[in-house]
């Protein structure tokens, strides 16, 4: 995929309350969330997730490597 987006925030607000895909790194473990996104802030982006039984979740911002929402896609170069 492509980035279309040179931010998260620019995928967020475009996704205007739909459904969100999040992959999130824990080490070398990859989790892919689907997602909606409550907010994102400087340090964190804090989300609802769907497929999992946490429903409020809290994600350091660095730990973010891909947001996708239809054709806005903001990846990160360290993938």
């Amino acid at each position: 995929m492509k980035n279309t987006a040179s931010n998260i925030d620019q995928v967020v607000t475009g996704a205007q309350g739909r459904f969100v895909s999040v992959l999130v790194k824990k080490g070398l473990q990859r989790k892919a969330h689907s997602a909606k996104v409550a907010k994102v802030t400087s340090s964190h982006v804090y989300f609802t997730d769907t497929n999992n039984g946490a429903p409020n979740r809290r994600v350091e911002r660095n730990r973010v490597l891909r947001v996708a929402c239809g054709k806005a896609v903001f990846a990160r170069s360290t993938m």
